[in-house]
């Protein structure tokens, strides 16, 4: 069998391609990924490039559309094109692949149209579900995305969601093959263990270090925790990524000597800076349906890395960090942050314990496992092919 895995984002930077790449690698025929540039300068069309996972290269297929993240309907041209370009190239690049792994409805209709003309399958993969994390939405469209987006789960071969939770996310479709894969860091244990002797032997660090990776959006408390941290000398805030909050983070970075901004990351240096940080924070704001199911790579981060996490009431994700006493749960407030910022500048609270906790965690979530529900999946559907 050969897979084509699309998504609408930069492959180098997403832990979730990375992850569904290291998993079918050595499994099926071939890989090749289809995937997009938002922030191309001069680039244009679809330019062929070479993605690396361990010792191994796979063909990665970019669109380049130049968009301004954050700016929800306005970037609808762009989201449009690219999945005419998509589109297209899954068309003429049939040989290329016999299953589209397509990541949410951005890929999934191109995918669901493909499937309808040249009988190919496709897995659809939810990361997230489009009118509850697209808050912008006009009430009007809402229900037609809806049903556009249960067509696409209906007529998938398989389904793939990040939580057991997920399952009311989508309720009153009719997924053929249900499957839950955790966001599961798939880096090795001997990455993590050379990250974490080297953090070890810097006996010089001082000030307690906080970190945040990922998409600089208004909803996930950047602006908040810039606002507190940039009071308390004894804290340092490393944040990278992009998004709407991009300019703002940098401007801050350099304002105040405990704000360090490093822009765009791999998923390797993302992992070297959590592994020099004392916490790490994924504060969703629940009043956004879709963070009410969250499952941000972070906690699952936190967990492989030994890292007390800082997470928002009912985000989802609040459930598995309590159970596990694995960080701290929150109000979505700078209040409720500050209160805790200073019971640990205080050292009124065992971070060290929490750490532990988290590590103790991993087992229930370790890539191992949802690696080989993910290979159990594609080997069913390639028998029933045969």
């Amino acid at each position: 069998m050969k897979v084509c895995i699309s998504r609408n984002t930069e492959a180098r930077t997403n832990a979730a391609i990375a992850r569904i790449s290291d998993a079918l690698y050595n499994e099926v025929d071939s890989i090749c990924i289809l995937s997009r540039n938002r922030f191309c300068e001069n680039e244009k069309g679809i330019k062929k490039k070479k993605y690396c996972i361990a010792d191994n290269v796979i063909d990665n297929y970019e669109i380049n559309i130049r968009s301004t993240p954050g700016k929800g309907l306005i970037n609808i041209f762009q989201l449009l094109h690219f999945q005419i370009l998509a589109f297209c190239w899954f068309i003429r690049n049939k040989d290329k692949y016999d299953l589209i792994h397509a990541f949410d409805l951005d890929v999934g209709l191109p995918a669901l149209l493909i499937s309808k003309i040249t009988k190919k399958k496709y897995i659809y993969h939810i990361a997230d579900f489009y009118i509850d994390s697209h808050s912008n939405l006009p009430k009007m469209l809402k229900p037609i995305i809806k049903r556009l987006e249960f067509m696409v789960i209906n007529n998938a071969t398989a389904t793939i969601i990040c939580t057991e939770e997920r399952i009311k996310q989508i309720e009153g479709s009719k997924p053929k093959n249900l499957t839950v894969i955790h966001n599961t860091p798939m880096v090795t244990k001997e990455f993590i263990n050379d990250l974490t002797d080297g953090e070890k032997s810097d006996n010089s660090k001082q000030q307690i270090i906080f970190t945040y990776v990922g998409a600089l959006a208004k909803s996930r408390f950047i602006e908040s925790a810039v606002e507190v941290i940039k009071d308390y000398p004894e804290i340092v805030l490393n944040i990278a990524g992009m998004g709407a909050l991009s300019e703002y983070v940098e401007s801050m970075s350099n304002k105040y000597s405990n704000i360090n901004y490093y822009g765009i990351v791999d998923y390797n240096e993302a992992f070297r800076l959590y592994s020099k940080t004392d916490f790490m924070f994924a504060i969703y704001d629940p009043e956004i349906m879709n963070h009410k199911f969250s499952a941000p790579n972070k906690v699952y981060e936190a967990m492989m890395l030994g890292k007390p996490i800082i997470v928002a009431k009912n985000t989802g994700i609040d459930r598995i960090v309590i159970d596990n006493k694995m960080g701290f749960v929150i109000d979505y407030s700078k209040d409720a942050f500050k209160e805790l910022l200073d019971k640990i500048v205080n050292k009124t609270i065992d971070c060290e314990a929490i750490g532990v906790n988290a590590k103790l965690a991993y087992d229930k979530y370790s890539w191992s496992t949802m690696k080989k529900r993910l290979v159990e999946l594609y080997q069913c559907i390639d028998a029933n092919q045969k």
